[in-house]
């Protein structure tokens, strides 16, 4: 059985165990029975319900929910280690990591999904408890602010109009992801989206990564770059423990 199969999985066996009425869970959630039945019970669930789901239900381990391992109650886990590295938290800031921020240039243009499953759920800390999701970086052209393989945190603008000029952005186009630092633009309704890395071609003195503009009705999704973490370890729950 997949991965997606077995999340399904898991959250019927949750419901059953919780005595939690199907029709009241359908609706909380934004699901439907269908999704819980024959093929419905292949199909992907997106990385926004999962979030959803957690929120509602806060009792759910998250690894067990995901992977399957482990108990399926927070109460029933026995983790000391855990009550250190949180610090005196009650529960642990979680939010879905995804993958594919461009930084470098468009050649390495991701394939966008609003339903995009989370590759995994990391622990971004205190300093990130407003963020809403998280993101992989690759390439320099935002070098050193954001290094490559590091993680960007990330919280979702709903309205474009509060953009701050000289704040860090991750932009979604049709065509492309990138992290840059958006300014204002010469041109109406665009958006001036510049790179941090100041490296010139020995030849020409030109920028290697130049500005470029953006119309803002091309931007499907807009998050405000919050911070970047260096993730020191692989599992299905990271502790992001350093900040860049």
């Amino acid at each position: 059985m997949d991965k997606i199969s077995t999340i399904k999985e898991n959250i019927l066996q949750y419901i059953e165990k919780q005595s939690i009425s199907k029709t009241d869970f359908y609706e909380k959630t934004g699901f439907s029975a269908s999704n819980f039945k024959g093929k419905g019970l292949n199909s992907e669930i997106g990385g926004d319900k999962i979030v959803k789901i957690l929120s509602l239900y806060k009792d759910i381990n998250i690894e067990w929910l995901i992977t399957g391992k482990g108990s399926m109650l927070k109460s029933d886990l026995n983790t000391p280690s855990d009550s250190s590295v949180n610090y005196g938290r009650e529960e642990k800031n979680l939010i879905p990591l995804y993958d594919g921020v461009v930084t470098a240039g468009m050649q390495e243009t991701a394939i966008l999904d609003p339903t995009q499953q989370p590759a995994e759920m990391i622990d971004a800390g205190d300093w990130f408890r407003d963020a809403t999701a998280a993101m992989r970086v690759h390439g320099d052209s935002m070098y050193p602010e954001y290094k490559s393989g590091s993680i960007a945190a990330l919280r979702e603008v709903k309205n474009k109009r509060l953009v701050v000029y000289g704040q860090d952005y991750l932009l979604e186009t049709s065509e492309y992801r990138v992290i840059k630092r958006l300014q204002k633009s010469d041109l109406p309704q665009n958006w001036l989206a510049c790179s941090v890395n100041e490296e010139k071609y020995e030849s020409s003195g030109r920028l290697i990564h130049e500005p470029f503009d953006v119309h803002i009705d091309d931007v499907t999704r807009l998050y405000q770059v919050l911070g970047n973490v260096k993730r020191n370890q692989s599992s299905s729950v990271i502790h992001a423990n350093k900040f860049n």
